[in-house]
């Protein structure tokens, strides 16, 4: 990993026009990145991206089977479960899918078995990740019709491994460097599984990438809230990409400051 940021600086201003141009309606300065979390005091989310081969049908509701190009960034270890992140992001419409955690009873071939250079994920819940009916409820219920149709033609995804892994996107609307220290800025719309993370962990690892190959960068750093006064121009810059986005005001808003930089591109 690399602690100097001014490759990611430059990957940075590289991708905001890209992304612009895939969100046309949200005319906002904006980068869209994806949150990766875990509950577990000190510890970062090990992420990875995957060529996505497909998704079927679970044995039993609410499960789902995902067939993954590569290999999983490490094993899980105990009370670790692995989660799938897929987002069509001219949609903004995507889910995460969490296995069972390693342990207690479970063993590894309950989350994930290898495959022909690959491997198959075995999904015990699956969660929204955007505004919709069912995340009014805590474990939700998608027909996986639905899921089917908004997957439809996705070509890769995300993964998380770490103790209650959590993989969201988020609008970066605002980032700032001093003293060759990088921050980004985000907003929280409503106060959802990542943020449950957040309160028992700080550490987060972020990955910025190319939406056309899936290329960029895993971040690894903290992340903390705070208040409007005291990054007054990142807290209107984020309000505005609110506005923009026709979401209202954020409930919360974050600060990242990532220390390490590390390439990353599918497995």
């Amino acid at each position: 990993m690399s602690s100097d940021p001014r490759s990611f600086l430059e990957f940075l201003a590289r991708q905001r026009p890209k992304h612009a141009a895939r969100f046309p309606d949200l005319r906002a300065d904006q980068v869209l990145t994806f949150m990766g979390t875990t509950s577990f005091s000190g510890t970062h989310a090990s992420c990875s991206i995957h060529a996505l081969r497909g998704i079927e049908r679970g044995p039993a509701a609410r499960e789902l089977r995902i067939s993954l190009g590569g290999t999983l960034p490490r094993p899980p270890v105990r009370g670790e479960c692995v989660t799938v992140h897929m987002t069509r992001v001219e949609r903004y419409q995507g889910f995460q899918v969490k296995s069972r955690a390693l342990g207690q009873g479970t063993v590894e071939k309950e989350l994930f078995e290898p495959t022909a250079g690959g491997l198959m994920v075995k999904g015990a819940q699956l969660y929204t990740v955007h505004h919709s009916p069912y995340t009014l409820q805590f474990f939700e219920n998608v027909p996986f019709e639905e899921v089917a149709e908004t997957l439809s033609g996705l070509s890769h995804a995300l993964v998380a491994v770490g103790e209650t892994a959590n993989l969201s996107p988020r609008f970066v609307f605002h980032h700032e460097v001093k003293d060759g220290k990088v921050t980004l800025f985000h907003g929280d719309g409503l106060a959802l599984k990542t943020y449950m993370n957040i309160r028992q962990n700080r550490s987060e690892t972020r990955l910025v990438l190319d939406l056309e190959d899936f290329t960029g960068f895993a971040l690894r750093g903290t992340v903390e809230e705070f208040a409007p006064q005291q990054h007054p121009e990142a807290f209107e810059r984020i309000c505005q990409g609110f506005q923009a986005g026709g979401w209202g005001k954020p409930s919360r808003v974050f600060r990242y400051t990532p220390e390490d930089y590390e390439p990353i591109a599918p497995r």
